[in-house]
């Protein structure tokens, strides 16, 4: 076959593909063009989904009557006019696709009033084929209508999702471009139905909570990088995060902007992943809203047509305050989880451990088990301290109040409420704090062997045990290949020794893991590796402690950074409130 030119309208279904590929990516073109026109009250109308039907309007600044014509042809565009407007790019749009590609895939009609003319004016454009300009009525502003989305091209229509489906992404593309822009009111109509309705606001704190309702949680946490990073910092970063039992099983829980763009990258996601380490179970995502904001000239938003990825000038710099703003957040807020009484609880009379057993472990505390509890001898000390080696424990200053029940749970109190705390998810916590800091800090103090400990393996493990030669030393482990199935050990770390943990089961449990790779984030190996040797060496469900050791134990619950969670992401402690007790007792508040 020659080589010959494309015709026109097979190069704007060609870049159909790049910037319409559902119903979902239509509005989202439409939309930012009505907010590059200026607009404060946007509507857009559905029906079937966005697959039959598509109405977006607005009240913007309109489009003459005489431009028209060049607003639904290909490359053309008002918002830049030189290669350097590439460089600071303002505006939603710019490479003047939008209308082209749409029109060529649907029937498209474009009916606007521009404010400086008397009436308004209409243009259509079905499949490609493009009719005259002619008047119409109208209001200042533009209305677009889209229909029959692929209609003549079934190859592309096929692969539309049901009618809810497409729906649902058109909501959350609007509540996206809602989030940047605040002062703007958006409307959404599902045929008949008003599915989002965002009235205009000045306060941002405002329509993020309109626009994600219930994904936030009680009490969300207030980022503000000023607070933390200063005045002086070249970005800007403020949002709304929920807390860490709010998170997500898919990261569309979790929104971007981007000087009001909607964005999506990867380098954000993980600084607020990494911030979030620890409180939440690995696979989730925290949930909530940032907005950054950034000198235009930092950032290349021509990275893709789509305009959803853009490539930072200095991401490493970026990655890090979006880490350190959200982490300050964190750490200042009260992450321990409230844990409301059941509404059918028992009210009146005495409980016993008889008549209200099932009701008692319903609730999570077990009568009997806390009576042979308290009449059982506890444990030798165990080491809480500091130190990580085996030294006698320091004598607290004020030993709170508390109660081992179930030789498993610590009951104490606060100011709020009654706490019960995991002591298990608690000492693992501690112990992963004080391992992780003295890593940072050099290595974990080494056990060397007499005679190497050879310990069988697979061939696999064997290679892994070769790529992991850097971190294993930082960890306290000497360990080699020694043979095409073995491994020798020649140092452990004194940490594991001292806690009656096996090195070997550790290094077997790590080693052997699906998801291993020792080259990767290093940050999130490193903490793999010690939440493993924190969980094995912890006191376990079942370990009576001395009143001494718990006392300890529970004044980490203040002492330790995020001890509200263990390094897994399961709470360590849960709170019932003071207010629900007086409640089911039938008592007036006394707080």
């Amino acid at each position: 076959m020659p080589i010959r030119a494309l015709p026109q309208h097979l190069v704007n279904q060609i870049a159909a593909g790049e910037v319409v590929d559902r119903p979902a990516s239509v509005v989202k073109e439409l939309v930012e063009n009505a907010l590059d026109a200026g607009a404060t009250r946007i509507e857009v109308r559905l029906e079937g989904g966005g697959r039959d039907r598509i109405e977006v309007s607005d009240d913007g600044g309109g489009i003459p009557a005489a431009e028209l014509p060049l607003a639904v042809a290909a490359h053309a565009t008002s918002k830049i006019g030189a290669l350097d407007d590439l460089l600071s790019i303002a505006s939603y749009g710019f490479r003047g696709e939008a209308l082209a590609s749409i029109g060529s895939v649907a029937r498209l009609v474009v009916t606007s009033r521009h404010g400086s003319e008397a009436q308004g004016a209409s243009i259509e454009v079905d499949h490609g084929r493009t009719t005259p300009v002619r008047p119409a009525a109208a209001n200042r502003g533009t209305r677009v209508e889209v229909e029959r989305l692929f209609g003549q091209v079934p190859a592309r229509r096929k692969f539309l999702r049901s009618e809810p489906t497409e729906a649902g992404r058109v909501t959350e593309v609007l509540e996206w471009l809602a989030l940047g822009r605040p002062q703007v009111a958006f409307t959404l109509w599902h045929g008949d139905r008003r599915a989002l309705d965002l009235m205009a606001t000045e306060d941002p704190a405002r329509r993020v909570v309109d626009a994600l309702g219930e994904a936030l949680g009680r009490e969300p946490l207030s980022v503000d990088a000023d607070a933390e990073l200063g005045q002086g910092s070249p970005i800007s970063v403020w949002g709304l995060m929920a807390r860490p039992e709010a998170a997500k099983a898919q990261a569309k829980g979790l929104r971007f902007t981007l000087n009001g763009r909607p964005i999506a990258d990867r380098g954000l996601l993980h600084a607020v992943r990494e911030a979030y380490r620890g409180l939440i179970e690995p696979g989730r995502t925290p949930a909530g809203f940032l907005a950054v904001e950034i000198d235009p000239r930092e950032v290349d938003v021509n990275v893709h047509p789509a305009k959803s990825e853009v490539r930072f000038r200095q991401p490493a710099l970026v990655h890090s305050l979006v880490h350190r703003a959200v982490k300050a957040a964190l750490r200042s807020a009260n992450l321990m989880p409230e844990m409301p009484l059941a509404t059918d609880m028992p009210r009146g009379g005495a409980w016993s451990g008889a008549s209200h057993a099932s009701t008692d472990r319903a609730a999570g505390f077990d009568f009997n088990a806390m009576q042979q509890a308290l009449a059982e001898p506890v444990s030798p000390a165990l080491a809480f301290g500091a130190p990580l080696a085996s030294t006698p424990l320091p004598m607290p200053v004020a030993a709170p109040r508390f109660l081992q029940a179930g030789k498993a749970w610590l009951v104490t109190s606060d100011e709020q409420g009654l706490v019960v705390v995991d002591q298990h998810a608690l000492h693992e916590r501690v112990m992963f704090e004080r391992l992780r800091a003295q890593v940072l800090g050099g290595t974990l103090p080494s056990q060397p062997l007499l005679t190497p400990r050879v310990e069988s393996a697979s061939s696999v493990e064997v290679e892994r045990v070769e790529e992991a030669q850097p971190l294993l030393s930082r960890l306290g482990f000497d360990v080699r290949p020694a043979g095409p199935r073995s491994m020798a050990i020649h140092a452990e770390p004194v940490f594991l020794i001292e806690r009656g943990v096996d090195p070997a089961e550790v290094l077997r449990d790590w080693l052997g893991r699906d998801e291993f790779d020792a080259s990767g984030d290093g940050e999130a190996v490193l903490a793999e590796v010690l939440d493993m040797m924190a969980c094995k060496a912890a006191v376990k469900a079942g370990d009576a402690l001395s009143d001494r050791e718990v006392a300890e134990l529970l004044r980490q619950l203040a002492d330790v950074e995020r001890s509200t969670n263990c390094p897994h992401g399961r709470p360590t402690a849960m709170r019932i409130p003071w207010r629900d007790l007086e409640r089911r007792f039938g008592r007036s508040p006394q707080r």
